[in-house]
């Protein structure tokens, strides 16, 4: 049989519907997390004693569990792509079809995953993002590695990275190569360009250290530990640990508080080592064997154990720099790096929205030295003063006047809290009013504590170039970008601003909002002057 040419339409790889099958699965789960996960976990007491109740619920689990793979056969077998010499077009749809006409023009970045399925029979998912939208548009699932190849290259031949001298030095290289040359797409072989950073096991469990689902994820599992009450497995072992407490509180005086105590303590040392356990095993599922690497204008970073996710970014598309450090990666004195281009989600966002948003560049762990060298490099030495790491001593603090609206923000929510368990008590539902009026008494000096610590934290600095802004809590993260991708600029006051003198600067980028609240009004007008000049006066396009 002869292959087909490179216009005609093509189908997905029949391993395509667990592609399909997965993504409504992780719709539906993160739907769940969402508003529907504590409702489940509270109903777990009332059907485990009842077998009949239980056994209609797995029924139903099942059922649900093989309604996403027939989802996944009917979107597969609707779903038609065309690789023409300068767009890709993606047919796609069951009763809503839908017809995608991506030109390569509009390609900011090529993103390729590769699942233990796709490594084993030699496919990959491409992911094509563009700045046009959130979402991610041009999607090809399980395809061959050759035809993900030629993708590439034709993608690569329509938008050369400025500044990058290799491009045409590829271009005539892989001109003349065949359909099998498909080590760029599938990631079997070492990519050209300077090797940036290389993460090592070590490495993994400093991320699964510093992870900032490890707090979720221990109160899930002391959750589960109250609720599923394990019964005849750890019994045995229940009665024994009793039973030797029995003794040797019998055996010497007092050890018996004691030893309640300890076993306090190894309850809440376990579901911590449990928690760190799941959270550094996922540290290695995502990020093992991380690579980053500089080929030019792109930069290009590989990991995973089990799924492999490959993520490549141009220079030029990059819109928002975000280096944070919360306290153990301050202990560890490391950063965290995201590259946001146009059309991106922050990292927290992304992850919680049910959107498929694509991929960004991430570092997980890196050190202060190579966090300033990206800045220079990714911002093409247009700004050579605005900082990064949030810890740097050029940002400027906001007014002493947001730690009083911010401690009125947070009297007004604890108000709110504490008034209707107020109501709720002497409406006779429960009898605690002396302990909730002293917990709200409590919460006025932790409120007032934490509006300082924010006000520490925030800050901002800019020079000609570039503008950074600097916030958080416990840790700290710094938003840096520059001036000519703003898309718009506002000065906002509020009655407090407005009697004080001062405003806040709101900027708008292709990849979200960022806010420099309370500074001195007449440099806020100032500098939106200035960022408006820049974005007028500038002839380099922001993406």
């Amino acid at each position: 049989m002869n292959s087909p040419n490179p216009g005609d339409w093509r189908r997905a790889s029949p391993f395509a519907i667990l592609f399909f099958a997965g993504s409504t699965i992780k719709t539906v789960a993160r739907a769940m997390i969402q508003g529907a996960l504590i409702p489940l976990i509270a109903t777990i007491p009332l059907v485990r004693d009842n077998p009949g109740i239980l056994g209609v619920l797995l029924l139903v689990l099942l059922a649900l569990l093989l309604l996403p793979f027939v989802a996944g056969t009917v979107q597969w077998a609707c779903f038609r792509f065309r690789i023409a010499e300068d767009r890709l077009l993606i047919h796609q749809g069951v009763l809503k079809k839908t017809a995608l006409d991506l030109p390569y023009e509009r390609v900011q970045g090529i993103n390729v995953r590769r699942s233990p399925v796709d490594r084993l029979f030699g496919l990959v998912t491409v992911t094509l993002d563009t700045s046009g939208s959130v979402q991610a548009e041009g999607k090809l699932p399980s395809i061959r590695t050759d035809v993900a190849h030629r993708l590439r290259r034709s993608v690569a031949a329509l938008r050369p990275v400025a500044g990058d001298p290799a491009v045409g030095k590829r271009d005539s290289a892989t001109a003349g190569e065949g359909d099998s040359s498909a080590a760029d797409a599938s990631g079997s072989a070492v990519e050209p360009g300077r090797v940036l950073l290389k993460l090592g096991p070590g490495d993994m469990v400093r991320i699964g250290l510093a992870s900032r689902n490890f707090i979720f994820v221990a109160a899930l599992v002391g959750v589960l530990t109250d609720l599923l009450q394990p019964g005849d497995l750890l019994d045995p072992v229940l009665e024994a640990i009793e039973a030797g407490v029995d003794s040797a509180a019998s055996a010497f005086t007092g050890l018996g508080a004691l030893a309640q105590w300890g076993l306090a303590a190894a309850l809440v040392a376990s579901i911590a080592g449990v928690a760190l356990l799941l959270t550094v095993t996922a540290a290695f599922l995502r990020h093992h064997n991380f690579t980053l690497g500089h080929d030019g204008g792109r930069f290009r970073s590989r990991a995973g154990l089990l799924t492999q996710r490959e993520v490549v970014v141009e220079a030029p598309k990059i819109q928002q720099l975000t280096v944070s450090q919360g306290l153990v990666l301050r202990w560890f004195r490391r950063y965290r790096l995201y590259a946001l281009p146009a059309g991106a989600a922050s990292p927290e966002v992304g992850r919680a929205s049910v959107v498929d948003v694509p991929d960004v560049l991430e570092v997980p762990l890196l050190d202060d030295r190579l966090a300033e060298d990206l800045r220079a490099l990714m911002f093409a030495r247009e700004t050579t003063t605005i900082p990064v790491l949030p810890r740097s001593a050029g940002f400027r603090r906001v007014s002493r006047w947001y730690i009083r609206a911010l401690a009125l923000r947070y009297g007004l929510v604890l108000a709110a809290v504490f008034g209707t368990l107020l109501a709720l008590a002497w409406a006779g539902m429960f009898d605690r009013t002396s302990t909730i009026l002293f917990w709200w008494a409590a919460s006025v000096p932790v409120a007032a504590l934490a509006a300082w610590q924010r006000w520490r934290r925030q800050g901002y600095v800019y020079d000609r170039d570039g503008l950074a802004s600097r916030s958080g809590f416990l840790g700290s993260g710094v938003k840096a970008f520059l001036m000519r991708k703003i898309q718009s600029a506002t000065v906002r006051q509020s009655p407090l601003q407005r009697r004080k003198g001062l405003a806040t600067l709101q900027v708008q980028l292709a990849c979200g909002k960022i806010a420099i609240p309370y500074i001195d009004r007449r440099e806020a007008c100032d500098l939106r002057d200035y960022i408006l000049y820049r974005v007028e006066s500038s002839r380099r396009r922001w993406h």
